[in-house]
């Protein structure tokens, strides 16, 4: 399974430079300039594990599928928006690093410092950071209009119609999770289902949901089919959020791509946290108070809270939804009419997707 996992990166890989490489073709009219932002795109959309690519292609295989060069494009759509994504939530986080380089703000941030530009630097970078984002958008419709060009109208229709519901369940997500981190510290005890909103919308309709959804879609499965397969998506999206929740408290940089205590300082509301808040006594929830949400917040009382975390059952609460949710997907994707190859894959994926480790 390995094998075949590794082609289909490779396939995706390539399907992701040409569309970069179309696009730095256009661009080329403004000579190095566009390269200040479309380097760091470039950069970023090289890392990752694939995740949405590999369900998707799991998925079209799944279900007999044979448009192999038209998956392998709406595959790379998928990981170029979640290129778009990454550097739009740098920005709304203040994040410094991604996947272990600096974030792209940080990047454009620090050429206008070494340039000594008139203005002020930090916001010369989220400023461009938000167009770098956009031609990230952009990109992804180049690879999605390739993808769709010789299908037959009812599947394009269907492949764009889901591709553009994930983009805006996605984006209204990302505002939720704004709000919900907005919302005053002594509310988390009443925010679980806010918080399982914003997973539903933000993480599983991209990361799981419409992947295969999608890859359905393209293999020529009937409306039923499709709508079965998002189901299992929504359950293998929420424990991949979980399992991304615990490694944002626990896991290491090196894991993560991210300073550790990233999550706390930005004030993510989790499962997690949330549970935790329940679990903990009016102490515990001063020390999460103090730096949930908190910037500048010391790794001290970062690590205070996750003192707290560990004091509670929060953490192995969570891991029983990542396994009961795990499960539930498997149990979807049983009750389907696949090829054992692809569902093997998928379940081979789910695994992969929830047992990640620090």
């Amino acid at each position: 399974m390995t094998d075949q996992f590794d082609r289909w990166v490779e396939d995706t890989d390539r399907a992701i430079a040409s569309a970069l490489e179309a696009q730095s073709r256009a661009g080329a009219v403004l000579g190095a300039v566009s390269g200040e932002l479309l380097e760091p795109l470039h950069d970023i959309s090289s890392g990752g594990k694939r995740v949405r690519a590999l369900l998707l292609l799991a998925a079209h295989d799944a279900f007999g599928g044979t448009q192999d060069r038209s998956a392998t494009s709406v595959a790379a759509a998928l990981e170029l928006f979640q290129t778009a994504a990454l550097v739009h939530d740098d920005v709304l986080d203040g994040s410094d690093t991604r996947r272990g380089r600096p974030s792209t703000h940080r990047r454009v941030e620090s050429l206008h410092r070494e340039q000594g530009w008139h203005g002020d630097s930090a916001e010369y970078g989220e400023a461009g950071a938000v167009l770098g984002g956009d031609l990230a958008l952009m990109c992804c419709q180049r690879a999605l209009s390739d993808a769709v060009l010789d299908r037959p109208r009812a599947v394009a229709q269907t492949v764009s119609r889901l591709f553009l519901d994930m983009a805006d369940i996605v984006t209204l997500g990302q505002y939720a999770d704004m709000r919900a981190a907005a919302a005053p510290i002594a509310g988390l005890g009443d925010q679980e289902q806010e918080i399982r909103s914003v997973m539903r919308a933000k993480t599983a309709s991209y990361t799981a949901e419409f992947p295969l959804g999608l890859g359905a879609a393209l293999a020529g499965a009937d409306p039923e089919g499709v709508d079965a397969m998002r189901r299992a998506g929504l359950s293998l999206g929420h424990a991949f959020q979980l399992r991304d929740d615990l490694l944002g408290l626990t896991g290491s940089s090196a894991a993560t791509g991210k300073p550790t205590g990233d999550d706390v300082r930005e004030g993510k509301r989790t499962l997690v946290m949330w549970r935790a808040w329940r679990g903990t006594d009016d102490q515990g929830r001063i020390v999460i108070g103090d730096a949930l949400g908190v910037r500048n917040a010391s790794d001290q009382a970062v690590a205070r809270v996750l003192d707290v975390v560990h004091s509670t059952d929060a953490i192995a609460w969570s891991e029983e939804e990542i396994a009961r949710a795990a499960d539930e997907a498997r149990r979807s994707l049983s009750e389907q009419q696949l090829t054992p190859r692809g569902l093997a894959a998928l379940e081979s994926l789910i695994t992969r997707a929830v047992d990640r480790v620090a």
